[in-house]
């Protein structure tokens, strides 16, 4: 059973979810035992995606903050007791992952049930779902009765039921901005500086070009004349006013009536290059006035720069070689609803990055393969880092993963580089030992029937030396993992003996095929297409015959998108034969 999802995989999400009810409230009966999962596990899927890793503060947080903010419970020592049952289930199955000792957790529990009482007792700490059911139930209003619920909203519209006004314009304040999404996690990243912004920010040509701007301002300057700021910076007018609004969001100048004045932190902040770096990094998403006749045509004005800008660094970020300017647009377009005109949105794009690489934190050059491309340097990284933070995303560094289970090592290593790769894995063997990384990687070999996870496990598994191969041989007889682990054994450097069996090489590929159609569906059909027609033909009807859980799902790929109607006619056949 997969316990990691840091990718938003929401169907594969809500069928574990669906299973870790059942198996939990069937092992551990309790009063609003599947409520309080199903909270757990929705909240645990949006926060990190990591469903059986718990520490101490996670256990505090969801005991204190979301329990209270989301749950109505008749009783609340209920959710104490499902905590305490929650850990010793997952520890009987063999799932919990955490970097603190079981003991340790369940006294975390019983240490945050003072603070938990506290908020559960506190309207204010409730979410709006919550203060809604709860003045219902409180007026007589049954939360199940939509016709009883409609004609409630339209009494409180009508002014002619009272609700706590105060209290609801707190609650919706707080949740304004907290939607609940899945956990989205990036490509570890190698962190070879600190704060590497700093030793660039001074010869940025983005500071100089502020001084330059600050200069013109002088003691105060109409706006309408930024022909002269174009002038004196070197740049076209469009680029001036561009720099005119970021300096005004940035705080070093302001509007005086019809005048732009300089700021009193003006002076200060150009004296601090790395300061007022980071200052224009933070705030060139507010810079929108200048684009908004192009953000008009792509219809949300208000987001779509923080959209574009997140597109771009979501693609940059990770990313250890170029990136072609044309996917960047891509991606955005796609962000931004996928039908918005392309070529705007390049324009914009085209304009940022600009400003970026005034700052240093980006590089642009042609490349005769895929013609514009940008990646991201040092000092963008680090930035980058912040900024996507606050888009949400999980932005680890190697160091952070080097005390993760193995589920998430062998989940991230899919989208990591291998330059990464080479970094990180010796990093979180030796954290652990051979003999201990080797043991951790076949459990998991056991318990996640996951094509993409396995491959990944036995890659780990070649780093692990013959504390590996040893772990191996005892999978071999395992009625899921077995295939894998024998070829994975017979091609063993120096291995003489003959362990394959009839089928394993066909099921092995399988798990190749079934991630090939994660990564790239067209890819894998294009690949499969290139084959033999008899050949192909004679490799359906043998996925048709083996028990491989991803048979179906390959077959499917082929029957809805081979471009050959014979082969798409026999793989469907060959589905329901």
């Amino acid at each position: 059973m997969r316990t990691v999802f840091i990718h938003g995989e929401v169907e594969r999400f809500d069928a574990v979810r669906g299973e870790l009810i059942e198996r939990f409230t069937r092992a551990r009966p309790g009063p609003e035992y599947a409520e309080l999962l199903a909270c757990l596990l929705d909240d645990k899927f949006g926060r990190d995606g990591l469903l059986a890793w718990w520490s101490e503060e996670e256990l505090e947080r969801f005991l204190v903050e979301v329990v209270p903010r989301r749950l109505v419970l008749p009783r609340w020592s209920a959710a104490r007791d499902f905590l305490h049952d929650w850990l010793g289930f997952l520890a009987d199955e063999g799932l919990l992952t955490s970097p603190d000792p079981l003991a340790r957790l369940h006294d975390a529990v019983e240490r945050a049930v003072p603070d938990f009482l506290a908020a559960m007792a506190e309207p204010s700490a409730w979410g709006l779902e919550k203060f809604w059911r709860t003045t219902m139930c409180e007026l007589g209003v049954p939360p199940g009765d939509a016709p009883a619920v409609t004609a409630f909203f339209t009494s409180v519209d009508a002014g002619e039921v009272e609700v706590d006004g105060e209290l609801l314009e707190e609650i919706e304040a707080r949740e304004a901005n907290g939607l609940d999404q899945p956990a989205l996690w990036l490509p570890p990243v190698e962190l070879a500086e600190e704060e590497p912004h700093r030793t660039v920010a001074a010869r940025a040509p983005i500071v100089e070009r502020m001084r330059t701007v600050l200069a013109w301002v002088g003691t105060g300057r109409d706006p309408s004349d930024v022909d002269e700021l174009a002038a004196a910076l070197g740049l076209g007018a469009d680029e001036a006013d561009l720099l005119l609004e970021w300096a005004e969001r940035a705080g070093l100048v302001r509007s005086a009536g019809d005048l732009l004045v300089p700021t009193l932190v003006a002076e200060p902040l150009l004296a601090e290059p790395e300061v007022l770096w980071m200052r224009l990094w933070q705030r060139f998403v507010l810079v929108d006035d200048v684009f908004r006749e192009q953000l008009a045509e792509l219809g949300d004005e208000e987001d779509a720069l923080p959209e574009i800008v997140q597109a771009a660094l979501s693609v940059l970020y990770g990313r250890t070689d170029a990136v072609p300017v044309d996917l960047v647009v891509s991606v955005a377009c796609d962000l931004l609803g996928g039908d918005v005109d392309r070529e705007v949105v390049a324009g914009v794009l085209r304009r940022v990055l600009a400003q970026w690489e005034a700052m240093l934190a980006v590089r642009g050059f042609e490349s005769p393969e895929h013609g514009r491309v940008v990646e991201l340097l040092p000092a963008g990284v680090w930035a980058a880092r912040e900024s996507l933070r606050a888009f949400g995303f999980r932005v680890p560094a190697v160091d952070d993963l080097v005390p993760c289970p193995a589920e998430l090592l062998a989940v991230v290593l899919l989208d990591t580089p291998p330059d990464v790769q080479k970094i990180m894995v010796p990093l979180w063997i030796d954290h652990r030992g051979t003999a201990q990384a080797a043991a951790e990687l076949t459990a998991l070999l056991r318990r996640v029937d996951d094509p993409s996870i396995r491959l990944a496990a036995l890659a780990l598994l070649e780093h692990t030396g013959p504390d590996g191969e040893a772990a191996v041989r005892d999978l071999a007889e395992h009625p899921v993992a077995g295939p894998a682990a024998r070829v994975w054994l017979q091609s063993r450097p120096g291995n003489a003996e003959t362990l394959v069996r009839p089928g394993d090489e066909l099921r092995f590929a399988l798990d190749g095929m079934a991630a090939a159609i994660e990564e790239d569906t067209t890819a894998f059909v294009a690949e499969f297409a290139q084959r033999p027609d008899a050949e192909q033909l004679e490799l359906i009807s043998d996925i048709a015959g083996t028990e491989h859980s991803s048979a179906a799902a390959v077959l499917a790929t082929l029957a809805d998108g081979h471009p050959d109607e014979r082969m798409a006619t026999a793989a469907e056949s060959a589905i329901s034969p």
